[in-house]
Parts: C-alpha cells; sequence; structure tokens
C-alpha cells in the first residue's frame, strides 16, 4: 500500500504533478500494489479563490501528514505577480523541512541520455552521483530580517547558523546512504572556517567509515569538478546553500532543470517527501510546454523509497524510452507538450509490461 499526499503548490506544478500521478496509476496497476492519493490545493490559486493560501490549521495538517500518508509529493512554490508578495506554497516547503524535520535532501544528478549534457565528451557514465543538502539549517534557515526597508539605510541580516546536532546527523546520513548503496567515495563541500564545525565534524564521522574514501573539498572547487570532471564524484554532502547550488548545478549538465528532482528524508520517521526542483516557471504556465519529466521521477523515487523497485527501476526505463523516442518538451530540444510526454512515459511503461 502506498498512501500519497499530493501538493502541487504553483506555477507549472499544476501541469507536471498530475502527469506524476498518472504515471503512479500506471504503475499500481501493472504490477498490482494498491496506491490511494489524496490532493490538496495549497499556494497562490487557493488563494486567489478564498483569500488564504493555506488553511488556519495548517500547522496542524502539516504534522498530521505521517499518520495519514506514507509520503508527499509537492510541486513547488513561488512568486505569482497576481497576488501579493509572501502569497504562495512556500510555507509548505517549510512545514515538510522543518515542521517534520526532514533534514536530509538527496538529489541525484543521472543522465538520462548522452544526447542531453552540455558537458562535451561526457556520458552517462560519467554523469551518476548524488547531492545531499542539509535541510533545515543554514542560511535558509528562515532566521532573516530587515529593518529600516525603503530607505537607504537599510540593512538585511540572513545568518547563517549550523549546530552541532545538525551537521552530525546529516553527514552520518550520508555516509550510511554510501554505505547501503555500496559507493565507496564522499566528498564534503563547503566554504567555512578554517577548522570549523563542518571539516571537524566530517573528521569525525569519516573515521567510523574506514572504507569510504572521504575528501573535503571547497565548495568553489567542487563547482569546478561538476562541470569539468563529474566522473570523479559520487557522493557529495553540503551544507544548506552550497548544497542548493550544487545540486542545481547537478541538473543543470543533466541538460535540463526538468530532468531535476529530490527527496527529503529522516531516517526517524517513516514519511519523506519528493519534488520536481525546476521552480514554478511563471513564463510557461498555462502553455503546456513544461517538462513533467523530473515530477515522474520525483514519483519514481518515492516509490523506490516505499521498496517498489520493480515498479520504480520500469518507470526510469520508459522515461529513458520516452527521450531516445523524441517525445520530449522543449527544453530537451523537442515539440512535445508536457501531457504529450507523459502519455509516452505511460505508454511505454505499458509496454514493457507487454
Amino acid at each position: 500500500m502506498v498512501r500519497l499526499a499530493v501538493i502541487p503548490g504553483d506555477g507549472i506544478s499544476s501541469e507536471v504533478v498530475p502527469e506524476a500521478v498518472k504515471t503512479l496509476e500506471a504503475a499500481s496497476e501493472i504490477f498490482e500494489f494498491p496506491l490511494e492519493h489524496e490532493s490538496f490545493d495549497f499556494g497562490v490559486e487557493r488563494y486567489l479563490r478564498t483569500g488564504q493560501a493555506v488553511p488556519d490549521d495548517f500547522d496542524e495538517f502539516i504534522q498530521g501528514l505521517p499518520a495519514r500518508f506514507d509520503a508527499a509529493l509537492f510541486g513547488a512554490g513561488g512568486t505569482d505577480p497576481r497576488v501579493p508578495a509572501g502569497i504562495s506554497a512556500q510555507p509548505v516547503l517549510h512545514g515538510l523541512r522543518s515542521g517534520l524535520d526532514l533534514y536530509a535532501n538527496v538529489r541525484p544528478s543521472r543522465l538520462l541520455s548522452d544526447d542531453l549534457t552540455p558537458l562535451k565528451g561526457k556520458t552517462s557514465d560519467d554523469i551518476d552521483f548524488i547531492v545531499i543538502r542539509e535541510n533545515t539549517e543554514g542560511y535558509e534557515s528562515g532566521t532573516a530580517g530587515s529593518f529600516k526597508v525603503g530607505t537607504p539605510d537599510e540593512v538585511e541580516i540572513r545568518p547563517e547558523y549550523n549546530t552541532y546536532r545538525g551537521v552530525n546527523r546529516v553527514l552520518e546520513f550520508a555516509f550510511d546512504y554510501a554505505q547501503r548503496l555500496g559507493l565507496t567515495k564522499l566528498s564534503m563541500a563547503e566554504k567555512g572556517l578554517p577548522n570549523g564545525l563542518w571539516s571537524r565534524t566530517f573528521n569525525d564521522v569519516a573515521a567510523k567509515y574506514p572504507e569510504i574514501e572521504a575528501r573535503h573539498v571547497h565548495v568553489d572547487t567542487l563547482a569546478y569538478m561538476i562541470v569539468t570532471a563529474p566522473e570523479t564524484l559520487s557522493v557529495v554532502v553540503a551544507e544548506n546553500r552550497a548544497g542548493d547550488i550544487l545540486s542545481d548545478l547537478g541538473g543543470a549538465i543533466q541538460g535540463s532543470r526538468g530532468l531535476a528532482y529530490s527527496g527529503c528524508f529522516n531516517p526517524d520517521r517513516e514519511f519523506a517527501y519528493f519534488e520536481p526542483v525546476h521552480g514554478t516557471a511563471p513564463d510557461i504556465v498555462g502553455r503546456g510546454i513544461s517538462n513533467p519529466i523530473a515530477a515522474i521521477m520525483a514519483a519514481r523515487m518515492m516509490l523506490e523509497y516505499r521498496g517498489h523497485q520493480e515498479a520504480a527501476d520500469a518507470i526510469e526505463l520508459a522515461v529513458r524510452a520516452t527521450i531516445a523516442n523524441g517525445t520530449i518538451t522543449r527544453d530537451l530540444g523537442g515539440r512535445s507538450s508536457t501531457i504529450e510526454a507523459g502519455d509516452s512515459v505511460r505508454q511505454e511503461l505499458r509496454t514493457q509490461a507487454g
């Protein structure tokens, strides 16, 4: 049984997330596992209808998710010119990450077709690594503030804080993740103080995993490695801001942000959430050209998490076949619509099943 909360959010999410849900429905039929899902319309569209982006009992809703569902599939939250600043599905993101303490953001960078990468001479054998980003602390922890706004003396303060508990647990998560997958290389990226919290804790945690080759790399150097030598990378763990930037760069070398997806975890919880990480793309909303593959691959990652490995592998093969047959959206150089690309994935999925 898979019990899934579906929260499309804003922008193109309402176009791509339904394609992921339809693909999950097809997979549940083909591979004969029960699937239940319920949708929640938090964000801009709800605000335009009701005057509230999220309900009054939203905090209670977030805290109650693990009792009702196994996982959540979230689209995106972002600005919209139709509503005041700050009105969006962004509280969903904060609620899922911080409210449920899903502190480890896992984002694969895997090339699905050699024709897609902008890197000269690189193939799918070269681009296959994972960025694990600390998800609840650091620069984007929600502690920013401003004063004297709109004056020449305006000040914005965005502190970056890290705790030993937060750093230690995400490093242990990353090493455990590598060990579980049989991976033997792990890089830690930051740009902190010499012998600071991250580097000292990294050395301590790495000593517990002698079978894994561990290296501390400055974030700018690691960004350079992603572009020039991605084949040297296996698992990358990074503090919040560095992880955000590096994982976006990892998406770029896959060929499009429309292919990038992630899952957010806390091994002490039997609940996780999954999302495409291309944002709301307000410039193409309503045109039917958004790429559904990231959302579909996020759904695939969710099935893997829930133990449906056969179905997850089949979805990835179907996505690769869809890219190969050219039923792709404009960001990948094709002419297909969002729905056509999604339909192709599901057709390829059914073809595999015979």
